[in-house]
């Protein structure tokens, strides 16, 4: 018989302040994360992450595991070969640890947002120990959260890791990156009101089911922004031109039909700022920065615009 649970929680709210937002900066440009700069030996939360205890609201430890783990607790999981990055963050529950973990993003769109894309992949690494129950680790948001353990939170179900290995009863690890052992999910939330400027977070739920629970975690993350009322604060800048692109040389050059000087804001594919800076004669040195995609946001008198750019 399967179970479904409503997402009732009690918590104490001020143990996972602090996160800093992952900033969402225009549409359709997305942040993603696939976990793997976690490496085989982090326990650290990446930028943005967290888990608590929601027992009693505390900040969980992350612990390393390849399936191999039967405690509860949030975990970076993967295989144990030496050369494998390929990772993965998730958790497992028990009597004394029952974990929620997700990510806290910020409106940088300078609009309010209506709709975002999350996708994601379910990887199952352990059996659960009774074929009777098939679990899920329900997933939410809110808009007016300050932690995983505070604010009103809405439940979508489509988005929720729903075990895998249903008839497993043996509570044996598994490889949750073979075919056989993931699912792909996706979904686009719809009537959101995120005000510019403001948060949203997410999270998964897991349940201490009846028996050895299974270990689900997820990878390949990816939310964007898929629909924005920009209104009258972000307007397409006029003859913008943002070239080369690719840049080689480590000069950028962005001109428009305006001589005002321009800000400049760039970020990577993780959603991480890594340049602010103004043009100095058209020109921005990015000489710096790592090679590979960026996005790049340009707000010139009181109008902003979003570009994708490479750097090689």
């Amino acid at each position: 018989m399967k179970k479904i649970y409503t997402l009732s929680f009690i918590f104490l709210a001020s143990l996972s302040f602090g996160q800093t937002p992952i900033p969402l900066i225009g549409v359709n440009v997305p942040y993603s994360e696939n976990f793997d700069g976690m490496g085989a030996t982090e326990t650290a939360f990446l930028p943005g992450w967290t888990a608590i205890n929601t027992i009693n609201g505390s900040t969980l430890t992350m612990q390393l595991s390849d399936g191999n783990t039967n405690s509860g607790n949030v975990y970076n999981i993967g295989t144990t070969t030496s050369s494998s990055e390929d990772r993965a963050f998730g958790t497992l529950a028990d009597a004394t640890v029952v974990a929620a973990f997700g990510a806290v993003f910020q409106n940088n769109t300078t609009g309010t947002i209506s709709k975002i894309s999350i996708q994601t992949r379910m990887e199952q690494w352990r059996q659960s120990g009774n074929a009777a129950v098939n679990e899920t680790i329900a997933f939410s948001y809110s808009t007016d959260a300050t932690s995983l353990s505070s604010g009103t939170w809405t439940a979508v179900t489509a988005l929720d890791l729903k075990e895998k290995l249903t008839a497993a009863a043996s509570n044996a690890a598994v490889n949750g990156n073979l075919a056989s052992n993931y699912t792909n999910i996706s979904h686009i939330i719809t009537g959101l009101n995120w005000a510019n400027g403001t948060n949203l977070w997410i999270k998964w739920t897991d349940m201490n089911d009846a028996g050895s629970n299974g270990m689900y975690a997820i990878d390949n993350f990816i939310i964007s922004v898929t629909e924005a009322n920009l209104g009258l604060i972000q307007n397409t800048i006029a003859g913008l031109n943002v070239y080369p692109n690719p840049v080689t040389d480590g000069t950028l050059y962005i001109t428009s039909n305006s001589t005002s000087e321009k800000a400049i804001a760039m970020f990577d594919v993780l959603g991480k700022q890594v340049l602010n800076s103004k043009t100095s004669n058209n020109a921005v040195n990015v000489s710096a920065l790592k090679g590979g995609v960026h996005f790049i946001k340009i707000s010139e008198d009181g109008k902003t615009d979003t570009k994708k750019l490479v750097i090689k």
